[in-house]
Protein backbone atom coordinates (compact mmCIF):
# COMPACT_ATOMS: atom_id res chain seq x y z
CA UNK A 1 0.00 0.00 0.00
CA UNK A 2 1.21 3.47 -0.84
CA UNK A 3 0.46 6.31 1.56
CA UNK A 4 -0.49 9.65 0.06
CA UNK A 5 0.63 12.94 1.49
CA UNK A 6 -0.83 16.34 0.58
CA UNK A 7 1.97 18.86 0.28
CA UNK A 8 1.05 22.50 0.88
CA UNK A 9 3.01 25.50 2.21
CA UNK A 10 2.12 24.95 5.86
CA UNK A 11 5.10 22.76 6.68
CA UNK A 12 8.18 23.61 8.70
CA UNK A 13 8.67 27.12 7.33
CA UNK A 14 8.23 29.93 9.82
CA UNK A 15 9.69 32.85 7.92
CA UNK A 16 9.35 32.63 4.17
CA UNK A 17 10.31 35.58 2.23
CA UNK A 18 11.14 32.66 -0.15
CA UNK A 19 7.82 30.75 0.12
CA UNK A 20 5.66 34.02 0.01
CA UNK A 21 5.25 35.60 -3.40
CA UNK A 22 4.74 39.26 -2.55
CA UNK A 23 5.96 40.99 -5.70
CA UNK A 24 8.19 43.80 -4.54
CA UNK A 25 9.17 45.37 -7.84
CA UNK A 26 9.38 44.97 -11.60
CA UNK A 27 10.39 48.10 -13.63
CA UNK A 28 9.51 50.55 -16.37
CA UNK A 29 10.06 51.54 -19.96
CA UNK A 30 7.60 53.09 -22.45
CA UNK A 31 6.24 50.97 -25.29
CA UNK A 32 8.73 51.06 -28.15
CA UNK A 33 7.91 51.82 -31.71
CA UNK A 34 8.23 49.15 -34.38
CA UNK A 35 11.70 48.46 -35.70
CA UNK A 36 13.83 49.54 -32.72
CA UNK A 37 17.50 48.66 -33.14
CA UNK A 38 18.95 45.84 -31.05
CA UNK A 39 21.75 46.79 -28.67
CA UNK A 40 25.24 45.37 -29.16
CA UNK A 41 26.36 43.11 -26.29
CA UNK A 42 29.16 44.04 -23.94
CA UNK A 43 30.91 42.06 -21.26
CA UNK A 44 28.54 41.04 -18.48
CA UNK A 45 25.71 40.02 -20.78
CA UNK A 46 23.17 37.61 -19.29
CA UNK A 47 23.15 34.49 -21.50
CA UNK A 48 20.76 31.66 -20.61
CA UNK A 49 21.27 28.73 -22.99
CA UNK A 50 18.85 26.49 -21.12
CA UNK A 51 15.90 28.86 -21.55
CA UNK A 52 17.02 30.36 -24.85
CA UNK A 53 17.63 34.08 -24.35
CA UNK A 54 20.28 36.71 -23.78
CA UNK A 55 20.28 40.40 -22.96
CA UNK A 56 22.45 43.16 -21.53
CA UNK A 57 21.41 44.04 -17.96
CA UNK A 58 21.72 47.68 -16.91
CA UNK A 59 25.06 48.80 -15.56
CA UNK A 60 25.30 48.86 -11.76
CA UNK A 61 22.39 46.43 -11.39
CA UNK A 62 23.11 43.27 -9.39
CA UNK A 63 21.99 39.78 -10.31
CA UNK A 64 19.78 38.26 -7.61
CA UNK A 65 19.71 34.48 -7.01
CA UNK A 66 16.64 32.50 -8.00
CA UNK A 67 14.76 30.57 -5.34
CA UNK A 68 15.63 26.88 -5.44
CA UNK A 69 11.99 25.94 -6.00
CA UNK A 70 11.33 28.58 -8.69
CA UNK A 71 9.67 27.17 -11.83
CA UNK A 72 8.88 30.27 -13.89
CA UNK A 73 11.41 33.07 -13.27
CA UNK A 74 14.68 32.60 -15.16
CA UNK A 75 16.73 35.58 -13.91
CA UNK A 76 16.40 38.69 -11.73
CA UNK A 77 18.45 41.91 -11.66
CA UNK A 78 18.15 44.51 -8.91
CA UNK A 79 18.96 48.20 -9.29
CA UNK A 80 21.61 49.17 -6.73
CA UNK A 81 20.11 52.63 -6.25
CA UNK A 82 17.10 53.36 -4.06
CA UNK A 83 14.38 55.76 -5.16
CA UNK A 84 12.28 57.57 -2.56
CA UNK A 85 8.55 57.96 -3.14
CA UNK A 86 7.65 61.45 -1.94
CA UNK A 87 3.97 60.64 -1.42
CA UNK A 88 4.18 57.38 0.53
CA UNK A 89 7.62 57.78 2.11
CA UNK A 90 8.68 54.28 0.95
CA UNK A 91 11.85 53.51 -0.95
CA UNK A 92 11.96 51.31 -4.03
CA UNK A 93 14.61 49.44 -5.99
CA UNK A 94 13.60 48.60 -9.58
CA UNK A 95 13.78 44.87 -10.28
CA UNK A 96 14.03 43.33 -13.75
CA UNK A 97 12.97 39.74 -14.39
CA UNK A 98 12.66 37.26 -17.22
CA UNK A 99 9.71 34.86 -16.94
CA UNK A 100 9.19 31.62 -18.90
CA UNK A 101 5.88 30.32 -20.30
CA UNK A 102 6.25 26.96 -22.04
CA UNK A 103 3.47 25.70 -24.32
CA UNK A 104 4.49 22.10 -23.60
CA UNK A 105 3.28 22.50 -20.03
CA UNK A 106 -0.18 23.64 -21.05
CA UNK A 107 -2.85 21.30 -22.38
CA UNK A 108 -6.25 22.41 -23.71
CA UNK A 109 -8.21 23.69 -20.74
CA UNK A 110 -5.10 24.85 -18.92
CA UNK A 111 -4.03 21.59 -17.28
CA UNK A 112 -0.37 20.84 -16.89
CA UNK A 113 1.09 17.87 -18.68
CA UNK A 114 1.09 14.94 -16.29
CA UNK A 115 -1.50 16.48 -13.97
CA UNK A 116 -3.47 14.05 -11.87
CA UNK A 117 -6.69 16.04 -12.18
CA UNK A 118 -8.05 14.52 -15.36
CA UNK A 119 -9.78 11.57 -13.75
CA UNK A 120 -8.71 9.12 -16.43
CA UNK A 121 -9.13 6.07 -14.24
CA UNK A 122 -6.70 4.12 -12.12
CA UNK A 123 -2.99 4.76 -12.41
CA UNK A 124 -0.30 2.59 -10.91
CA UNK A 125 1.80 4.58 -8.47
CA UNK A 126 4.79 3.76 -6.33
CA UNK A 127 6.50 5.47 -3.38
CA UNK A 128 8.20 8.66 -4.51
CA UNK A 129 5.68 9.44 -7.27
CA UNK A 130 4.05 12.86 -7.19
CA UNK A 131 0.97 14.39 -8.79
CA UNK A 132 1.43 18.10 -9.37
CA UNK A 133 -1.75 20.03 -8.59
CA UNK A 134 -0.38 23.46 -9.46
CA UNK A 135 -2.03 25.27 -12.34
CA UNK A 136 0.54 26.60 -14.83
CA UNK A 137 0.28 30.16 -16.04
CA UNK A 138 -1.41 30.52 -19.42
CA UNK A 139 0.49 33.69 -20.27
CA UNK A 140 2.02 36.83 -18.76
CA UNK A 141 -1.34 38.47 -18.00
CA UNK A 142 -2.40 35.35 -16.10
CA UNK A 143 0.92 35.42 -14.21
CA UNK A 144 0.45 39.08 -13.32
CA UNK A 145 -3.11 38.56 -12.14
CA UNK A 146 -2.20 35.63 -9.91
CA UNK A 147 1.01 37.07 -8.44
CA UNK A 148 0.84 40.84 -8.18
CA UNK A 149 -0.24 41.99 -4.71
CA UNK A 150 1.14 45.52 -4.34
CA UNK A 151 -2.05 47.31 -5.40
CA UNK A 152 -4.77 47.60 -7.99
CA UNK A 153 -3.44 47.49 -11.55
CA UNK A 154 -4.68 47.59 -15.13
CA UNK A 155 -3.15 47.19 -18.59
CA UNK A 156 -2.98 50.75 -19.93
CA UNK A 157 -1.34 50.02 -23.30
CA UNK A 158 -0.68 47.02 -25.55
CA UNK A 159 1.03 46.78 -28.92
CA UNK A 160 2.03 43.93 -31.26
CA UNK A 161 5.34 44.47 -33.08
CA UNK A 162 8.29 42.51 -34.47
CA UNK A 163 11.87 42.63 -33.30
CA UNK A 164 13.67 41.26 -36.34
CA UNK A 165 11.69 38.11 -37.10
CA UNK A 166 10.41 37.66 -33.55
CA UNK A 167 6.81 38.67 -32.70
CA UNK A 168 6.74 40.78 -29.56
CA UNK A 169 3.83 41.98 -27.43
CA UNK A 170 4.57 45.20 -25.55
CA UNK A 171 2.52 45.87 -22.43
CA UNK A 172 2.25 48.83 -20.12
CA UNK A 173 0.66 48.31 -16.70
CA UNK A 174 -0.20 51.02 -14.19
CA UNK A 175 -0.53 50.50 -10.44
CA UNK A 176 -2.53 53.41 -9.06
CA UNK A 177 -5.21 52.16 -6.63
CA UNK A 178 -4.87 50.68 -3.13
CA UNK A 179 -1.14 51.37 -3.24
CA UNK A 180 0.69 51.93 0.04
CA UNK A 181 4.25 51.94 -1.30
CA UNK A 182 3.84 54.48 -4.10
CA UNK A 183 2.25 54.50 -7.55
CA UNK A 184 4.20 52.44 -10.05
CA UNK A 185 4.34 51.53 -13.70
CA UNK A 186 5.21 48.12 -15.13
CA UNK A 187 6.50 47.53 -18.63
CA UNK A 188 6.79 44.10 -20.14
CA UNK A 189 7.88 42.80 -23.53
CA UNK A 190 6.75 39.28 -24.40
CA UNK A 191 8.85 37.50 -27.03
CA UNK A 192 7.12 34.69 -28.94
CA UNK A 193 9.20 31.55 -29.52
CA UNK A 194 8.14 28.29 -31.13
CA UNK A 195 8.15 26.58 -27.74
CA UNK A 196 6.37 29.37 -25.81
CA UNK A 197 6.86 32.91 -24.48
CA UNK A 198 9.67 34.76 -22.74
CA UNK A 199 8.65 37.91 -20.90
CA UNK A 200 11.08 40.56 -19.66
CA UNK A 201 9.45 42.91 -17.17
CA UNK A 202 10.46 45.88 -15.04
CA UNK A 203 8.70 48.24 -12.60
CA UNK A 204 9.57 51.70 -11.27
CA UNK A 205 7.95 54.37 -9.20
CA UNK A 206 5.75 56.60 -11.34
CA UNK A 207 7.69 59.65 -10.17
CA UNK A 208 10.90 58.35 -11.80
CA UNK A 209 9.61 57.00 -15.10
CA UNK A 210 11.33 59.67 -17.19
CA UNK A 211 14.60 59.38 -15.31
CA UNK A 212 14.88 55.59 -15.62
CA UNK A 213 13.45 55.21 -19.11
CA UNK A 214 16.77 55.19 -21.05
CA UNK A 215 18.37 52.62 -18.75
CA UNK A 216 15.51 50.14 -18.86
CA UNK A 217 14.84 50.65 -22.59
CA UNK A 218 18.42 49.75 -23.46
CA UNK A 219 18.10 46.47 -21.56
CA UNK A 220 14.77 45.64 -23.21
CA UNK A 221 16.10 46.50 -26.67
CA UNK A 222 19.05 44.14 -26.16
CA UNK A 223 16.83 41.13 -25.43
CA UNK A 224 16.84 38.40 -28.06
CA UNK A 225 16.03 34.73 -28.42
CA UNK A 226 18.77 32.15 -28.94
CA UNK A 227 18.70 28.40 -29.55
CA UNK A 228 17.92 26.40 -26.42
CA UNK A 229 20.51 23.90 -25.26
CA UNK A 230 18.80 20.85 -23.65
CA UNK A 231 22.11 19.87 -22.03
CA UNK A 232 22.15 23.15 -20.10
CA UNK A 233 18.75 22.58 -18.50
CA UNK A 234 18.90 22.53 -14.71
CA UNK A 235 17.02 20.04 -12.61
CA UNK A 236 13.57 21.25 -11.62
CA UNK A 237 12.99 20.86 -7.88
CA UNK A 238 10.06 23.27 -7.85
CA UNK A 239 7.19 22.55 -5.52
CA UNK A 240 3.66 23.82 -5.24
CA UNK A 241 0.54 21.92 -4.15
CA UNK A 242 0.87 18.23 -4.91
CA UNK A 243 0.07 14.74 -3.77
CA UNK A 244 3.17 12.78 -2.82
CA UNK A 245 3.07 9.01 -2.54
CA UNK A 246 5.04 7.84 0.48
CA UNK A 247 5.79 4.30 1.59
CA UNK A 248 3.74 3.81 4.81
CA UNK A 249 6.32 1.27 5.97
CA UNK A 250 9.23 3.63 5.44
CA UNK A 251 11.90 2.98 8.06
CA UNK A 252 14.07 5.73 9.56
CA UNK A 253 16.93 4.47 7.39
CA UNK A 254 14.79 4.70 4.24
CA UNK A 255 13.62 8.18 5.23
CA UNK A 256 17.19 9.32 5.82
CA UNK A 257 18.21 8.05 2.37
CA UNK A 258 15.28 9.88 0.74
CA UNK A 259 15.99 13.12 2.56
CA UNK A 260 19.71 12.95 1.80
CA UNK A 261 18.87 12.61 -1.89
CA UNK A 262 16.58 15.63 -1.75
CA UNK A 263 19.18 17.56 0.24
CA UNK A 264 21.76 16.82 -2.45
CA UNK A 265 19.39 17.95 -5.23
CA UNK A 266 18.51 21.17 -3.43
CA UNK A 267 22.13 22.00 -2.62
CA UNK A 268 23.34 21.36 -6.16
CA UNK A 269 20.60 23.50 -7.70
CA UNK A 270 21.16 26.33 -5.20
CA UNK A 271 24.86 26.41 -6.10
CA UNK A 272 24.17 26.16 -9.84
CA UNK A 273 21.81 29.17 -9.67
CA UNK A 274 24.22 31.42 -7.76
CA UNK A 275 25.47 34.64 -9.39
CA UNK A 276 29.23 34.70 -9.84
CA UNK A 277 30.02 37.04 -6.92
CA UNK A 278 28.39 34.80 -4.28
CA UNK A 279 30.44 32.32 -2.25
CA UNK A 280 29.59 28.86 -0.91
CA UNK A 281 30.67 27.05 2.24
CA UNK A 282 29.70 23.74 3.82
CA UNK A 283 29.47 23.37 7.59
CA UNK A 284 28.37 20.45 9.75
CA UNK A 285 24.65 21.08 9.18
CA UNK A 286 24.35 23.85 6.58
CA UNK A 287 25.18 24.91 3.05
CA UNK A 288 26.04 28.61 3.34
CA UNK A 289 25.49 30.87 0.32
CA UNK A 290 26.98 34.27 1.07
CA UNK A 291 26.88 37.71 -0.54
CA UNK A 292 27.68 39.64 2.64
CA UNK A 293 30.88 40.28 4.54
CA UNK A 294 32.95 37.37 5.82
CA UNK A 295 32.62 38.50 9.45
CA UNK A 296 28.83 38.55 9.23
CA UNK A 297 28.85 35.16 7.51
CA UNK A 298 30.92 33.68 10.32
CA UNK A 299 28.57 35.16 12.90
CA UNK A 300 25.53 33.64 11.17
CA UNK A 301 27.21 30.23 10.89
CA UNK A 302 28.30 30.21 14.53
CA UNK A 303 24.81 31.11 15.73
CA UNK A 304 23.00 28.59 13.52
CA UNK A 305 25.37 25.75 14.45
CA UNK A 306 25.08 26.60 18.15
CA UNK A 307 21.27 26.49 17.99
CA UNK A 308 21.34 23.20 16.09
CA UNK A 309 23.77 21.65 18.59
CA UNK A 310 21.57 22.80 21.48
CA UNK A 311 18.47 21.31 19.82
CA UNK A 312 20.23 17.97 19.33
CA UNK A 313 21.16 17.93 23.01
CA UNK A 314 17.79 18.99 24.41
CA UNK A 315 15.31 17.46 21.94
CA UNK A 316 17.21 14.88 19.94
CA UNK A 317 14.97 12.12 21.31
CA UNK A 318 11.56 13.48 20.24
CA UNK A 319 11.53 11.36 17.09
CA UNK A 320 13.59 9.16 14.78
CA UNK A 321 13.53 11.50 11.78
CA UNK A 322 16.69 12.56 9.96
CA UNK A 323 17.10 16.33 10.12
CA UNK A 324 17.75 17.41 6.55
CA UNK A 325 20.62 19.78 5.83
CA UNK A 326 19.59 23.42 5.51
CA UNK A 327 20.60 26.25 3.19
CA UNK A 328 21.65 29.48 4.90
CA UNK A 329 21.38 32.26 2.32
CA UNK A 330 23.01 35.53 3.41
CA UNK A 331 22.11 38.54 1.27
CA UNK A 332 24.20 41.69 1.24
CA UNK A 333 21.30 43.88 2.43
CA UNK A 334 17.54 43.96 2.97
CA UNK A 335 16.85 45.13 -0.58
CA UNK A 336 18.53 42.05 -2.00
CA UNK A 337 16.72 39.83 0.50
CA UNK A 338 13.34 41.27 -0.54
CA UNK A 339 14.22 40.88 -4.23
CA UNK A 340 15.22 37.26 -3.68
CA UNK A 341 11.91 36.59 -1.95
CA UNK A 342 9.96 38.04 -4.85
CA UNK A 343 9.09 34.82 -6.69
CA UNK A 344 6.20 32.97 -8.26
CA UNK A 345 3.32 32.18 -5.94
CA UNK A 346 3.27 28.44 -6.60
CA UNK A 347 7.04 27.85 -6.49
CA UNK A 348 7.85 26.37 -3.12
CA UNK A 349 8.50 22.94 -1.70
CA UNK A 350 8.06 21.24 1.65
CA UNK A 351 11.28 19.42 0.79
CA UNK A 352 13.16 22.71 0.85
CA UNK A 353 15.13 23.73 3.90
CA UNK A 354 16.29 27.31 3.45
CA UNK A 355 16.71 30.27 5.79
CA UNK A 356 17.41 33.78 4.53
CA UNK A 357 19.07 36.63 6.35
CA UNK A 358 20.84 39.83 5.32
CA UNK A 359 23.59 42.01 6.64
CA UNK A 360 22.61 45.39 8.02
CA UNK A 361 25.17 48.17 8.18
CA UNK A 362 22.62 50.65 9.52
CA UNK A 363 21.25 48.61 12.43
CA UNK A 364 17.81 48.24 10.85
CA UNK A 365 17.74 44.43 11.04
CA UNK A 366 17.54 43.86 14.81
CA UNK A 367 15.56 40.63 14.54
CA UNK A 368 17.64 38.72 11.98
CA UNK A 369 19.06 36.29 14.52
CA UNK A 370 15.64 35.74 16.08
CA UNK A 371 14.34 34.66 12.68
CA UNK A 372 17.41 32.50 12.20
CA UNK A 373 17.11 30.67 15.52
CA UNK A 374 13.38 30.10 15.15
CA UNK A 375 13.82 28.83 11.63
CA UNK A 376 16.46 26.31 12.68
CA UNK A 377 14.14 25.15 15.46
CA UNK A 378 11.15 24.75 13.15
CA UNK A 379 13.08 22.66 10.61
CA UNK A 380 14.54 20.53 13.41
CA UNK A 381 11.19 19.73 15.03
CA UNK A 382 9.48 19.11 11.68
CA UNK A 383 12.15 16.69 10.49
CA UNK A 384 12.51 14.90 13.81
CA UNK A 385 8.77 14.29 14.14
CA UNK A 386 6.48 16.16 11.75
CA UNK A 387 3.29 14.93 13.40
CA UNK A 388 4.46 16.01 16.84
CA UNK A 389 5.51 19.36 15.39
CA UNK A 390 2.04 19.93 13.92
CA UNK A 391 0.38 19.10 17.26
CA UNK A 392 2.51 21.24 19.59
CA UNK A 393 0.20 23.20 21.91
CA UNK A 394 0.23 26.97 21.74
CA UNK A 395 1.99 27.54 25.05
CA UNK A 396 4.84 25.19 24.22
CA UNK A 397 5.36 26.11 20.57
CA UNK A 398 5.30 29.86 21.10
CA UNK A 399 7.27 29.59 24.30
CA UNK A 400 10.06 27.65 22.61
CA UNK A 401 10.04 30.02 19.62
CA UNK A 402 10.47 33.00 21.91
CA UNK A 403 13.07 31.25 24.05
CA UNK A 404 15.25 30.12 21.16
CA UNK A 405 14.62 33.23 19.08
CA UNK A 406 16.10 35.58 21.67
CA UNK A 407 19.15 33.42 22.39
CA UNK A 408 22.47 35.25 22.06
CA UNK A 409 25.80 33.56 21.37
CA UNK A 410 28.58 34.72 23.67
CA UNK A 411 31.94 32.99 24.14
CA UNK A 412 30.61 30.08 22.04
CA UNK A 413 27.73 29.53 24.45
CA UNK A 414 24.05 30.34 23.91
CA UNK A 415 22.59 32.65 26.55
CA UNK A 416 18.81 32.58 26.85
CA UNK A 417 17.86 35.94 28.29
CA UNK A 418 14.80 38.04 27.35
CA UNK A 419 15.21 40.90 24.93
CA UNK A 420 13.96 44.44 25.58
CA UNK A 421 10.59 43.94 23.89
CA UNK A 422 9.86 40.84 25.98
CA UNK A 423 10.84 42.68 29.16
CA UNK A 424 8.45 45.49 28.25
CA UNK A 425 5.55 43.10 27.57
CA UNK A 426 6.21 41.23 30.80
CA UNK A 427 6.27 44.44 32.86
CA UNK A 428 3.15 45.82 31.18
CA UNK A 429 1.34 42.50 31.39
CA UNK A 430 2.00 42.23 35.12
CA UNK A 431 0.84 45.80 35.79
CA UNK A 432 -2.34 45.37 33.73
CA UNK A 433 -3.16 41.90 35.06
CA UNK A 434 -3.04 40.31 31.61
CA UNK A 435 -1.43 36.99 32.55
CA UNK A 436 -3.28 33.72 33.04
CA UNK A 437 -2.71 31.22 35.84
CA UNK A 438 -0.21 28.60 34.59
CA UNK A 439 -2.86 25.93 35.10
CA UNK A 440 -5.04 27.69 32.51
CA UNK A 441 -2.21 28.80 30.22
CA UNK A 442 -1.25 25.23 29.29
CA UNK A 443 -4.81 24.63 28.06
CA UNK A 444 -5.04 27.72 25.85
CA UNK A 445 -5.63 27.15 22.14
CA UNK A 446 -4.13 29.24 19.35
CA UNK A 447 -7.50 30.91 18.77
CA UNK A 448 -7.93 31.71 22.44
CA UNK A 449 -4.44 33.17 22.77
CA UNK A 450 -4.44 35.46 19.77
CA UNK A 451 -8.16 36.02 19.29
CA UNK A 452 -8.29 38.96 21.70
CA UNK A 453 -6.22 41.96 22.71
CA UNK A 454 -3.97 40.13 25.19
CA UNK A 455 -2.05 37.95 22.72
CA UNK A 456 1.22 39.87 23.03
CA UNK A 457 1.21 39.50 26.81
CA UNK A 458 0.31 35.81 26.73
CA UNK A 459 3.04 35.16 24.16
CA UNK A 460 5.54 36.78 26.51
CA UNK A 461 4.16 34.74 29.41
CA UNK A 462 4.60 31.48 27.44
CA UNK A 463 8.21 32.40 26.70
CA UNK A 464 8.83 33.33 30.33
CA UNK A 465 7.36 30.00 31.48
CA UNK A 466 9.75 28.12 29.17
CA UNK A 467 12.63 30.21 30.53
CA UNK A 468 11.73 29.07 34.03
CA UNK A 469 11.27 25.40 33.09
CA UNK A 470 14.52 25.31 31.08
CA UNK A 471 16.35 27.29 33.77
CA UNK A 472 15.84 27.27 37.55
CA UNK A 473 12.85 24.95 37.22
CA UNK A 474 15.22 22.11 36.43
CA UNK A 475 16.35 22.26 40.03
CA UNK A 476 12.82 21.59 41.31
CA UNK A 477 11.92 17.89 41.19
CA UNK A 478 8.25 18.49 40.35
CA UNK A 479 9.11 20.95 37.57
CA UNK A 480 12.28 19.49 36.08
CA UNK A 481 10.68 17.15 33.53
CA UNK A 482 7.46 18.98 32.63
CA UNK A 483 8.47 19.73 29.03
CA UNK A 484 9.79 16.23 28.29
CA UNK A 485 6.81 14.59 30.00
CA UNK A 486 4.40 16.78 28.06
CA UNK A 487 5.97 15.85 24.70
CA UNK A 488 5.93 12.15 25.60
CA UNK A 489 2.26 12.13 26.59
CA UNK A 490 1.34 14.33 23.62
CA UNK A 491 2.71 11.58 21.37
CA UNK A 492 0.55 9.03 23.21
CA UNK A 493 -2.59 11.12 22.66
CA UNK A 494 -1.70 11.55 19.00
CA UNK A 495 -1.42 7.77 18.59
CA UNK A 496 -4.84 7.31 20.18
CA UNK A 497 -6.29 9.91 17.79
CA UNK A 498 -4.67 8.09 14.87
CA UNK A 499 -6.22 4.78 15.87
CA UNK A 500 -9.65 6.39 16.30
CA UNK A 501 -9.39 8.04 12.88
CA UNK A 502 -8.43 4.76 11.20
CA UNK A 503 -11.30 2.93 12.89
CA UNK A 504 -13.75 5.64 11.77
CA UNK A 505 -12.59 5.43 8.15
CA UNK A 506 -12.91 1.63 8.13
CA UNK A 507 -16.35 1.82 9.74
CA UNK A 508 -17.52 4.25 7.07
CA UNK A 509 -16.88 1.53 4.46
CA UNK A 510 -17.42 2.29 0.78
CA UNK A 511 -15.57 1.03 -2.26
CA UNK A 512 -12.16 2.55 -1.60
CA UNK A 513 -8.72 1.59 -2.77
CA UNK A 514 -6.03 1.35 -0.12
CA UNK A 515 -4.61 4.66 -1.37
CA UNK A 516 -7.99 6.41 -1.11
CA UNK A 517 -8.53 4.95 2.35
CA UNK A 518 -5.14 6.22 3.48
CA UNK A 519 -5.88 9.71 2.16
CA UNK A 520 -9.29 9.69 3.87
CA UNK A 521 -7.59 8.71 7.14
CA UNK A 522 -5.16 11.62 6.94
CA UNK A 523 -7.98 14.08 6.36
CA UNK A 524 -10.03 12.61 9.20
CA UNK A 525 -7.11 12.68 11.62
CA UNK A 526 -6.39 16.34 10.84
CA UNK A 527 -10.07 17.31 11.10
CA UNK A 528 -10.46 15.51 14.43
CA UNK A 529 -7.39 17.21 15.88
CA UNK A 530 -8.60 20.66 14.81
CA UNK A 531 -12.14 20.09 16.06
CA UNK A 532 -11.12 18.51 19.36
CA UNK A 533 -8.03 20.53 20.23
CA UNK A 534 -9.28 21.42 23.71
CA UNK A 535 -10.28 17.82 24.36
CA UNK A 536 -6.82 16.59 23.37
CA UNK A 537 -5.11 19.27 25.46
CA UNK A 538 -7.12 18.16 28.48
CA UNK A 539 -6.14 14.54 27.81
CA UNK A 540 -2.45 15.47 27.80
CA UNK A 541 -3.00 17.66 30.84
CA UNK A 542 -4.48 14.71 32.74
CA UNK A 543 -1.61 12.42 31.74
CA UNK A 544 1.09 14.92 32.74
CA UNK A 545 -0.49 16.63 35.75
CA UNK A 546 -3.09 14.07 36.83
CA UNK A 547 -1.54 13.53 40.27
CA UNK A 548 -0.90 17.21 40.93
CA UNK A 549 -2.63 18.80 43.90
CA UNK A 550 -3.78 22.39 44.22
CA UNK A 551 -0.67 22.92 46.30
CA UNK A 552 1.56 21.65 43.47
CA UNK A 553 -0.01 24.15 41.06
CA UNK A 554 0.35 26.92 43.61
CA UNK A 555 4.01 26.04 43.97
CA UNK A 556 4.62 26.22 40.20
CA UNK A 557 2.72 29.50 40.01
CA UNK A 558 4.71 31.06 42.85
CA UNK A 559 8.06 29.84 41.48
CA UNK A 560 7.35 31.24 38.04
CA UNK A 561 6.09 34.59 39.39
CA UNK A 562 9.23 34.96 41.50
CA UNK A 563 11.39 34.14 38.47
CA UNK A 564 9.46 36.50 36.18
CA UNK A 565 9.82 39.58 38.40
Amino acid sequence: MVRTEMVFPDGPHSRFPVMTALRRALAMVPVLALGAQLTAFAQGACVDKANGFQFQPPKDWTQVPIQVEEKWIATKWLCDKKYDDKESGFTHNPLMRVIIFEKAKILPGGDETGSGGSGNGGVDVKPGDEIDLSRPYVDYKDYLKRNFRDGGFYVSAEKEVKMGETPVTMLEVKIEKLVQTGKKRIYCWIFKAEWGDLAIECEVLEQFVDKLQPTVMNAFKSFRLIARDPNAKKENVGGGPKIKFVDPNETPEMQKKRRLEMEDRMFKKAIADLPKDWTTKRTAHFLVLNHAGVKYQDKVIAHAEAVRTWLDKEFGDIGPGYVQGCILRICKDRDEERAFGSGSGDSWSNDSRELITSESKDGLNPYEFQYLGRGVMNFFFYDKNSELYSALPTWLENGLRGYIGTAVLKANQLQFGPDDSEKTRMNDGAKKGKFKPIRDLVNVTQKDMFGGEDGQYLYAQCTSLIRYLMGPGRGVKKHSTIIKDYLRHLLDVMKENEKAARDAVKAAGGAKTEEEEEEEFRKRRKQDWSAKEKEFLQAVMKAVFGDWTDGDWAGLQASWEKFAK
